[in-house]
Protein backbone atom coordinates (compact mmCIF):
# COMPACT_ATOMS: atom_id res chain seq x y z
CA UNK A 1 0.00 0.00 0.00
CA UNK A 2 2.83 2.38 0.84
CA UNK A 3 4.34 1.64 -2.54
CA UNK A 4 1.08 2.63 -4.23
CA UNK A 5 0.94 5.87 -2.26
CA UNK A 6 4.50 6.66 -3.21
CA UNK A 7 3.71 5.95 -6.85
CA UNK A 8 0.65 8.14 -6.79
CA UNK A 9 2.71 11.07 -5.51
CA UNK A 10 4.98 10.79 -8.52
CA UNK A 11 4.19 12.11 -11.95
CA UNK A 12 1.97 9.57 -13.73
CA UNK A 13 2.30 8.33 -17.28
CA UNK A 14 -0.10 11.09 -18.25
CA UNK A 15 2.15 13.67 -16.68
CA UNK A 16 -0.31 14.35 -13.85
CA UNK A 17 0.50 14.74 -10.19
CA UNK A 18 -1.92 13.48 -7.50
CA UNK A 19 -4.62 13.14 -10.13
CA UNK A 20 -7.73 11.01 -9.41
CA UNK A 21 -8.70 10.22 -12.97
CA UNK A 22 -9.14 6.57 -14.01
CA UNK A 23 -5.76 6.54 -15.69
CA UNK A 24 -3.97 7.71 -12.59
CA UNK A 25 -5.82 6.08 -9.69
CA UNK A 26 -3.85 3.27 -8.02
CA UNK A 27 -5.45 -0.12 -8.61
CA UNK A 28 -7.08 0.77 -11.91
CA UNK A 29 -6.24 -1.19 -15.05
CA UNK A 30 -5.21 1.96 -16.87
CA UNK A 31 -2.86 2.81 -14.03
CA UNK A 32 -1.28 -0.63 -13.96
CA UNK A 33 -0.91 -0.81 -17.75
CA UNK A 34 1.07 2.42 -18.18
CA UNK A 35 4.69 2.72 -17.09
CA UNK A 36 5.57 5.35 -14.53
CA UNK A 37 7.75 8.32 -15.44
CA UNK A 38 10.44 8.43 -12.85
CA UNK A 39 12.24 11.68 -12.16
CA UNK A 40 15.87 11.89 -11.23
CA UNK A 41 16.30 12.65 -7.55
CA UNK A 42 16.92 16.32 -6.77
CA UNK A 43 20.41 17.15 -5.65
CA UNK A 44 20.71 18.71 -2.24
CA UNK A 45 23.86 20.52 -3.36
CA UNK A 46 23.41 24.04 -4.79
CA UNK A 47 26.00 24.84 -7.42
CA UNK A 48 27.84 28.01 -6.46
CA UNK A 49 28.12 30.69 -9.13
CA UNK A 50 31.57 31.47 -10.38
CA UNK A 51 33.05 34.29 -8.27
CA UNK A 52 33.32 37.64 -10.04
CA UNK A 53 36.71 38.97 -10.93
CA UNK A 54 38.18 40.57 -7.82
CA UNK A 55 39.42 43.89 -9.15
CA UNK A 56 40.43 45.09 -5.71
CA UNK A 57 43.34 42.67 -5.50
CA UNK A 58 45.21 44.41 -8.29
CA UNK A 59 44.80 47.73 -6.51
CA UNK A 60 45.97 46.26 -3.22
CA UNK A 61 49.04 44.93 -4.99
CA UNK A 62 49.75 48.38 -6.37
CA UNK A 63 49.28 49.84 -2.90
CA UNK A 64 51.78 47.45 -1.33
CA UNK A 65 54.35 48.30 -3.96
CA UNK A 66 53.76 52.04 -3.52
CA UNK A 67 54.07 51.81 0.28
CA UNK A 68 57.28 49.81 -0.02
CA UNK A 69 58.74 52.26 -2.53
CA UNK A 70 57.85 55.23 -0.30
CA UNK A 71 59.37 53.64 2.78
CA UNK A 72 62.51 52.74 0.87
CA UNK A 73 62.94 56.25 -0.54
CA UNK A 74 62.08 57.97 2.76
CA UNK A 75 62.03 55.76 5.88
CA UNK A 76 60.40 58.53 7.96
CA UNK A 77 57.64 59.27 5.41
CA UNK A 78 54.74 57.52 7.12
CA UNK A 79 55.92 58.45 10.60
CA UNK A 80 55.60 62.12 9.71
CA UNK A 81 52.18 61.72 8.13
CA UNK A 82 50.58 59.76 10.96
CA UNK A 83 51.33 62.34 13.64
CA UNK A 84 50.11 65.55 12.04
CA UNK A 85 48.12 67.17 9.24
CA UNK A 86 48.84 70.82 8.51
CA UNK A 87 48.01 71.61 4.87
CA UNK A 88 48.33 75.17 3.69
CA UNK A 89 45.76 74.85 0.91
CA UNK A 90 42.17 73.73 0.42
CA UNK A 91 41.36 72.58 -3.09
CA UNK A 92 37.74 72.58 -4.26
CA UNK A 93 37.76 70.76 -7.57
CA UNK A 94 35.76 68.58 -9.90
CA UNK A 95 35.35 64.86 -9.27
CA UNK A 96 36.66 64.19 -12.79
CA UNK A 97 39.27 61.43 -12.54
CA UNK A 98 41.61 63.34 -14.85
CA UNK A 99 42.10 66.26 -12.43
CA UNK A 100 43.93 64.96 -9.31
CA UNK A 101 44.95 67.89 -7.15
CA UNK A 102 48.19 66.54 -5.65
CA UNK A 103 49.49 65.32 -8.99
CA UNK A 104 48.94 68.44 -11.07
CA UNK A 105 50.25 70.71 -8.29
CA UNK A 106 53.28 68.56 -7.57
CA UNK A 107 52.37 68.21 -3.89
CA UNK A 108 52.72 65.24 -1.56
CA UNK A 109 50.02 63.74 0.67
CA UNK A 110 49.43 66.00 3.66
CA UNK A 111 50.21 69.21 1.80
CA UNK A 112 46.73 70.00 0.45
CA UNK A 113 43.22 69.33 1.75
CA UNK A 114 40.85 68.29 -1.02
CA UNK A 115 37.10 68.57 -1.61
CA UNK A 116 35.83 67.29 -4.94
CA UNK A 117 32.36 67.06 -6.44
CA UNK A 118 30.69 67.08 -9.83
CA UNK A 119 31.29 70.49 -11.38
CA UNK A 120 33.62 71.88 -8.64
CA UNK A 121 30.72 73.60 -6.89
CA UNK A 122 30.72 75.39 -3.54
CA UNK A 123 27.02 75.88 -2.96
CA UNK A 124 26.02 77.04 0.51
CA UNK A 125 23.39 74.29 0.45
CA UNK A 126 26.06 71.60 0.10
CA UNK A 127 26.81 70.62 3.69
CA UNK A 128 29.67 68.42 2.53
CA UNK A 129 31.53 71.33 0.96
CA UNK A 130 30.64 73.85 3.65
CA UNK A 131 31.73 71.54 6.48
CA UNK A 132 34.93 70.83 4.58
CA UNK A 133 35.70 74.56 4.37
CA UNK A 134 34.89 75.00 8.05
CA UNK A 135 37.06 72.10 9.18
CA UNK A 136 40.01 72.95 6.96
CA UNK A 137 40.03 76.60 8.03
CA UNK A 138 39.18 76.41 11.74
CA UNK A 139 40.79 73.07 12.63
CA UNK A 140 43.65 72.66 10.15
CA UNK A 141 44.59 76.32 9.73
CA UNK A 142 44.30 76.45 5.95
CA UNK A 143 44.96 79.99 4.71
CA UNK A 144 44.46 79.57 0.96
CA UNK A 145 41.39 78.19 -0.83
CA UNK A 146 41.62 77.34 -4.52
CA UNK A 147 38.53 76.68 -6.64
CA UNK A 148 39.58 74.73 -9.72
CA UNK A 149 37.44 73.95 -12.73
CA UNK A 150 38.57 72.27 -15.91
CA UNK A 151 37.82 72.63 -19.59
CA UNK A 152 35.62 69.99 -21.26
CA UNK A 153 33.74 69.52 -17.98
CA UNK A 154 30.77 67.17 -18.38
CA UNK A 155 28.70 68.98 -15.75
CA UNK A 156 29.18 72.30 -17.53
CA UNK A 157 28.29 70.76 -20.88
CA UNK A 158 25.15 69.30 -19.34
CA UNK A 159 24.16 72.75 -18.04
CA UNK A 160 24.21 73.91 -21.66
CA UNK A 161 22.58 70.93 -23.34
CA UNK A 162 20.50 68.94 -20.83
CA UNK A 163 16.85 70.09 -20.85
CA UNK A 164 15.85 71.45 -17.45
CA UNK A 165 12.76 69.22 -17.47
CA UNK A 166 14.89 66.07 -17.51
CA UNK A 167 14.21 64.12 -14.30
CA UNK A 168 17.03 62.95 -12.08
CA UNK A 169 19.43 64.16 -9.41
CA UNK A 170 22.07 65.23 -11.93
CA UNK A 171 19.78 67.90 -13.28
CA UNK A 172 19.18 69.23 -9.77
CA UNK A 173 22.87 69.21 -8.98
CA UNK A 174 23.91 71.32 -11.99
CA UNK A 175 21.24 73.97 -11.33
CA UNK A 176 23.84 76.40 -9.99
CA UNK A 177 26.00 75.99 -13.10
CA UNK A 178 22.89 76.62 -15.17
CA UNK A 179 22.41 79.84 -13.20
CA UNK A 180 25.95 80.87 -14.17
CA UNK A 181 24.91 80.23 -17.75
CA UNK A 182 21.83 82.43 -17.38
CA UNK A 183 23.77 85.30 -15.83
CA UNK A 184 26.29 85.29 -18.67
CA UNK A 185 23.94 84.47 -21.53
CA UNK A 186 24.83 87.56 -23.58
CA UNK A 187 28.48 86.63 -23.79
CA UNK A 188 27.72 82.96 -24.49
CA UNK A 189 25.25 83.43 -27.31
CA UNK A 190 26.98 83.42 -30.68
CA UNK A 191 29.90 81.26 -29.58
CA UNK A 192 30.45 77.82 -31.02
CA UNK A 193 29.34 74.88 -28.88
CA UNK A 194 32.93 74.14 -27.89
CA UNK A 195 33.63 77.76 -26.97
CA UNK A 196 30.42 77.95 -24.96
CA UNK A 197 31.53 75.02 -22.82
CA UNK A 198 34.99 76.52 -22.41
CA UNK A 199 33.68 79.92 -21.37
CA UNK A 200 31.04 78.56 -19.03
CA UNK A 201 33.73 76.48 -17.32
CA UNK A 202 35.40 79.78 -16.45
CA UNK A 203 32.17 81.52 -15.43
CA UNK A 204 31.33 78.61 -13.17
CA UNK A 205 34.69 78.89 -11.39
CA UNK A 206 34.12 82.61 -10.78
CA UNK A 207 30.65 81.93 -9.42
CA UNK A 208 31.98 79.27 -7.04
CA UNK A 209 34.77 81.60 -5.90
CA UNK A 210 32.09 84.10 -4.89
CA UNK A 211 30.24 81.33 -3.02
CA UNK A 212 33.43 80.48 -1.11
CA UNK A 213 34.05 84.13 -0.25
CA UNK A 214 30.52 84.61 1.08
CA UNK A 215 30.26 81.38 3.05
CA UNK A 216 30.00 81.88 6.84
CA UNK A 217 33.41 80.46 7.65
CA UNK A 218 35.36 82.76 5.33
CA UNK A 219 33.23 85.78 6.23
CA UNK A 220 33.86 85.22 9.93
CA UNK A 221 37.58 84.72 9.30
CA UNK A 222 37.84 88.03 7.46
CA UNK A 223 35.68 89.79 10.03
CA UNK A 224 38.20 88.76 12.69
CA UNK A 225 41.04 90.12 10.58
CA UNK A 226 42.57 86.72 9.90
CA UNK A 227 44.40 85.79 6.73
CA UNK A 228 42.44 84.00 4.01
CA UNK A 229 43.31 84.04 0.30
CA UNK A 230 40.84 82.76 -2.29
CA UNK A 231 41.75 81.98 -5.89
CA UNK A 232 39.96 80.70 -8.97
CA UNK A 233 41.80 78.63 -11.57
CA UNK A 234 40.91 76.39 -14.51
CA UNK A 235 42.79 73.30 -15.70
CA UNK A 236 43.44 72.30 -19.28
CA UNK A 237 43.28 68.60 -20.05
CA UNK A 238 45.13 69.19 -23.31
CA UNK A 239 48.42 70.43 -21.86
CA UNK A 240 48.11 69.92 -18.08
CA UNK A 241 48.44 73.61 -17.27
CA UNK A 242 46.47 75.73 -14.82
CA UNK A 243 45.18 79.17 -15.76
CA UNK A 244 44.49 81.74 -13.06
CA UNK A 245 41.07 83.36 -13.35
CA UNK A 246 40.75 85.40 -10.15
CA UNK A 247 42.50 86.29 -6.93
CA UNK A 248 43.96 86.63 -4.53
CA UNK A 249 40.79 87.77 -2.80
CA UNK A 250 41.75 88.60 0.76
CA UNK A 251 38.75 90.46 2.19
CA UNK A 252 35.30 91.85 1.38
CA UNK A 253 37.01 94.99 0.04
CA UNK A 254 39.32 93.21 -2.38
CA UNK A 255 39.72 95.26 -5.56
CA UNK A 256 36.12 96.42 -5.84
CA UNK A 257 35.27 99.59 -7.76
CA UNK A 258 35.25 101.45 -4.43
CA UNK A 259 39.03 101.13 -4.29
CA UNK A 260 39.64 100.56 -7.98
CA UNK A 261 41.41 103.96 -8.34
CA UNK A 262 43.94 102.87 -5.74
CA UNK A 263 44.33 99.61 -7.58
CA UNK A 264 44.90 101.38 -10.91
CA UNK A 265 47.51 103.64 -9.32
CA UNK A 266 49.26 100.55 -8.02
CA UNK A 267 49.19 99.06 -11.51
CA UNK A 268 50.72 102.26 -12.95
CA UNK A 269 53.42 102.11 -10.31
CA UNK A 270 54.20 98.52 -11.26
CA UNK A 271 54.43 99.47 -14.92
CA UNK A 272 56.80 102.36 -14.13
CA UNK A 273 58.90 100.07 -11.98
CA UNK A 274 59.02 97.71 -14.91
CA UNK A 275 60.38 100.52 -17.14
CA UNK A 276 63.04 101.62 -14.65
CA UNK A 277 63.70 98.29 -12.97
CA UNK A 278 66.77 97.52 -15.04
CA UNK A 279 68.20 101.00 -14.50
CA UNK A 280 67.65 100.76 -10.74
CA UNK A 281 69.74 97.63 -10.62
CA UNK A 282 72.50 99.33 -12.63
CA UNK A 283 72.58 102.87 -11.23
CA UNK A 284 70.93 102.58 -7.84
CA UNK A 285 67.73 104.06 -6.49
CA UNK A 286 68.80 107.74 -6.63
CA UNK A 287 70.56 107.80 -9.97
CA UNK A 288 67.93 107.39 -12.67
CA UNK A 289 68.94 108.18 -16.24
CA UNK A 290 67.10 110.94 -17.99
CA UNK A 291 64.59 108.93 -19.99
CA UNK A 292 61.42 110.49 -21.30
CA UNK A 293 59.07 107.65 -20.51
CA UNK A 294 55.53 108.32 -21.69
CA UNK A 295 53.03 108.41 -18.85
CA UNK A 296 50.62 105.53 -19.25
CA UNK A 297 47.16 106.71 -20.16
CA UNK A 298 45.85 103.97 -17.93
CA UNK A 299 46.83 100.38 -17.57
CA UNK A 300 44.77 97.78 -19.34
CA UNK A 301 43.48 95.42 -16.75
CA UNK A 302 44.26 91.78 -17.19
CA UNK A 303 41.52 89.18 -17.24
CA UNK A 304 42.45 88.12 -13.72
CA UNK A 305 42.25 91.70 -12.47
CA UNK A 306 38.88 92.30 -14.13
CA UNK A 307 37.46 89.11 -12.70
CA UNK A 308 38.81 89.92 -9.25
CA UNK A 309 37.33 93.43 -9.35
CA UNK A 310 33.94 92.07 -10.40
CA UNK A 311 33.93 89.62 -7.52
CA UNK A 312 35.09 92.44 -5.23
CA UNK A 313 32.06 94.52 -6.24
CA UNK A 314 29.73 91.67 -5.36
CA UNK A 315 31.49 91.09 -2.05
CA UNK A 316 31.24 94.78 -1.16
CA UNK A 317 27.50 94.71 -1.83
CA UNK A 318 27.16 91.52 0.18
CA UNK A 319 29.05 92.97 3.14
CA UNK A 320 27.27 96.32 3.06
CA UNK A 321 23.91 94.60 3.31
CA UNK A 322 25.11 92.64 6.35
CA UNK A 323 26.36 95.85 7.93
CA UNK A 324 23.06 97.64 7.35
CA UNK A 325 24.45 100.21 4.90
CA UNK A 326 21.73 99.72 2.28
Amino acid sequence: MSALINRSSQLSANGHRNCRCSACMPGSKAFAAKPMVRRAPRSSTIMAAAPPTDKLQGLLKNNRKWAADQAKADPEYFSRLKDMQAPEYLWIGCADSRVPANTILGLNPGEIFVQRNVGNQASHRDMNCMSCIEFSVTALGVSTIIVCGHYKCGAVKAALTLPSKTPGLTNCWIADIREARNQNMKSLVGLSDEKQVEKLCEYNVLRQVYHVCTCPTVQQWWDEGKEMNVYGVVYSLEDGLLKQLAGPITSNATLGTSNQEEFVQESVKKQEEGVFGVFKSLFGEKEKPVVAAPKPAGPKLTEVEENTINIGDKLAAHASWDEGKN
